[in-house]
């Protein structure tokens, strides 16, 4: 009866160890294809982040990409020209700032979408370039 007892408990073990196993193995796979499918995006494509023409340009420009969390947004923009700042949407709607955050004064800058749902971004220093991302 004691070698059953033992032979129950290292079976017990062995299978103890082996779902272990398996969720490491599941949560590295799982983390792999989360990593592989991070994408970064070229704020503005080829433009970058400028004062656009168009004030629409990066409304349009966001509405054909596609966003993930564990992505990353390049901001491509001179030093001194502009800056990145993440806001409200009020604060979007109205290309302003009146709840303080952080500003990204030097370019290129690079965000990570840490949070699902919409992300809003201006620079501050021209209040035009405004920019939504869902």
């Amino acid at each position: 009866m004691a070698a059953a007892k033992l032979l129950k408990n290292t079976r017990d073990k062995k299978m103890v160890a082996f779902k272990f196993n398996m969720f490491v193995f599941m949560a590295i796979v799982a983390s792999m294809t989360f990593c592989s499918s991070a994408m970064e995006h070229a704020v503005g494509d080829d433009s970058g982040w400028i004062t656009p023409k168009n004030p629409n340009f990066y409304a349009d420009w966001a509405a054909k990409k596609t966003f993930t969390v564990g992505d990353t947004l390049l901001f491509d923009f001179y030093t001194g020209l502009h800056d990145v700042t993440p806001v409200i949407k009020e604060d979007y709607d109205r290309c302003s700032v009146t709840v303080p955050g952080t500003t990204i004064k030097t370019g290129p800058a690079t965000l990570n979408l840490y949070i699902p749902g919409d992300h809003y971004f201006i620079s501050s220093m021209d209040g035009i370039a405004c920019i939504i991302k869902n």
